[in-house]
């Protein structure tokens, strides 16, 4: 039992079985087995995750006839390509001598820009152009990238006299470019890699394949705004530190931080725009699970300036003493309302929304006193507030869950765990037991919908040599089902496999004595029925299946 990386905790609650391959987390109900994991840990696809856990193993993996993935690894291809044409052009030629003064004026040393490969575009318009032809490079998935432009039939560098920044996931492939202009060279200030197949400014985050040493020890994540942001921090000795990828920021990129870190703190510009991206960030990282503080520089500075002017005690020092980003959500809104009262209300409804999605207690605690304090409103109230609107939601989730099974269920399981509970659990921890089942009289016997859907579903991947994957199947119960069905296969019971053959076969016994007392019940009922109303004895009309049973060892 551990810390879950998937939300923020105190007390552990994430739990691993060896034997049957799955995780479960008993505080946010994240389960599933070690290709889940890694999917959501590195924020890849499954055929990756595959590769990676494969490579972990030192297992060979065949090569993928699909020809999406054969496109994506040809778009890695270019992209890697391209990075050390940046690179060279910075370091060989005459492109890259003003990138390399700039780079200078702004303290950035040889030592960083070589481990973030940072590289130069030269001003020609067709210096990239040519070094694709020979590498070799399909122009067709150059431009699909772009880096290449198209007009008619000529192509072209689509950067050019910039600064260059690769963009890199976890696992250090590169997924686009961010280019800064420098001197007097045409089109925006910066000028980003558009979205394609393998990049999306919405999940990425610059900076994170270099933060991942740091990561290891540390239990916080900084994120700043810029490129030069990162680098300056990295530079002095600050490595857990991100950004954005030029767009403000997202819920994949806070879920993205979520996996890396249980705390985030902002260190933007202390402008007024920087002041109000930092607040804007505030729900998205409640949304996310992730505690959040906001550090704030004097006036004028940024944490590139910061830091070189300050050094790196200070920034942290600076990082240490933030204040929760709450306060800063809080003010923005209440400085954003509009005036009077209901406006004051207006921002104070908000808060008391987002209030509702903070888990943790403590941190719930602190929310509360500093929005009471910028909104004027009594912590009383917001609590009240927030409550209704947290009870709101969690009937709005009750009444919106999916049936399992395609069968309507109680929210919630009743009681200690009975025979039907306990067989379901059983097989699934060990589906070899379902070689000496009657499924036709056991799933006849059984009462429960839920756990009846269970077992059969069980048992026709049995019969049927299918997987029977324990995290997949648990996925179609619902919340509090899922979650007793996964502690239990969590725990010690069912590991060894003559204690669970002695379960089933008692739980069946169970199950089917109940099932033969009800029907003969049933039985008596109608005979007594018939009596009464002076059937005659001969009359056996729907009867037939109202014969006594009896006890299988009678």
């Amino acid at each position: 039992m551990g810390l879950c990386p998937f939300h923020n905790e105190k007390s552990p609650s994430f739990s691993v079985n060896d034997e049957n391959g799955f995780y479960h987390c008993f505080g946010c109900n994240e389960s599933g087995n070690v290709f889940k994991f890694v999917m959501a840990m590195e924020n890849i696809s499954f055929p990756e995750a595959v590769r990676k856990v494969a490579d972990s193993c030192g297992i060979a993996v065949p090569e993928s006839n699909d020809p999406h993935a054969r496109q994506r690894a040809s778009l890695y291809d270019v992209n890697a390509s391209a990075a050390r044409y940046f690179r060279r052009c910075l370091l060989e030629t005459p492109a890259g001598k003003p990138v390399l003064e700039y780079l200078a004026n702004r303290g950035i040393g040889d030592e960083v820009a070589e481990e973030f490969t940072v590289g130069a575009a030269s001003t020609s318009g067709e210096g990239l152009v040519k070094w694709f032809k020979r590498e070799g490079i399909d122009m067709r998935a150059a431009v699909s990238v772009g880096l290449i432009g198209r007009s008619g039939e000529r192509i072209y560098d689509r950067f050019r006299g910039r600064l260059m920044f690769p963009i890199r996931d976890g696992q250090g492939r590169v997924l686009g470019f961010g280019g800064r202009v420098i001197g007097d060279g045409d089109g925006p200030k910066y000028l980003n890699s558009p979205e394609s197949d393998v990049y999306h400014k919405s999940r990425a985050l610059y900076g994170l394949y270099e933060a991942r040493k740091a990561l290891r020890d540390a239990d916080e994540l900084l994120l700043v705004e810029g490129y030069l942001d990162v680098i300056a921090l990295h530079q002095a000795g600050v490595g857990n530190v991100v950004a954005t990828c030029g767009t403000a920021l997202t819920p994949e990129q806070a879920r993205s931080m979520r996996r890396h870190a249980s705390e985030v703190v902002t260190i933007f510009d202390s402008d007024s725009a920087g002041m109000a991206a930092a607040a804007r960030s505030f729900p998205i990282f409640i949304e996310a699970g992730i505690w959040s503080r906001a550090a704030t520089l004097p006036e004028g500075e940024d944490p590139d300036s910061y830091v070189r002017g300050e050094g790196r005690d200070a920034l942290r020092d600076k990082v240490r003493r933030a204040a929760p980003l709450a306060e800063a959500y809080a003010k923005h809104r209440v400085a954003n309302a509009p005036p009077g009262t209901s406006g004051l209300a207006h921002a104070a409804s908000e808060v008391a929304e987002l209030l509702a999605k903070v888990e943790d207690p403590f941190e719930y605690d602190l929310l509360v006193s500093k929005a009471a304090l910028w909104t004027e409103i009594s912590e009383e109230e917001l609590r009240r507030q927030s409550k209704r609107r947290r009870a709101a939601a969690d009937r709005r989730t009750q009444s919106s869950a999916p049936e399992p099974y395609g069968v309507q269920a109680p929210v919630r399981p009743a009681g200690a765990a009975g025979s039907e509970e306990l067989l379901a659990c059983a097989l699934l921890a060990g589906p070899d037991a379902v070689a000496g089942i009657d499924s036709e009289t056991l799933l006849n016997s059984l009462e429960n919908g839920v756990w009846k859907a269970l077992v059969s579903d069980i048992i026709e991947r049995a019969r049927e040599g299918r997987s029977i994957d324990p995290t997949e199947i648990a996925e179609k119960l619902p919340g509090d089902y899922r979650s007793r069905v996964l502690e239990r296969l969590l725990d010690e019971t069912f590991t060894d496999a003559a204690i669970r053959s002695r379960v089933v076969a008692d739980c069946i016994l169970k199950i089917e004595e109940r099932a033969r007392r009800a029907h003969n019940r049933s039985l008596l009922v109608e005979l007594r029925r018939r009596e009464e109303l002076g059937v005659a004895d001969n009359a056996q009309d729907g009867l037939a299946d109202l014969r006594p049973r009896k006890r299988p060892d009678a």
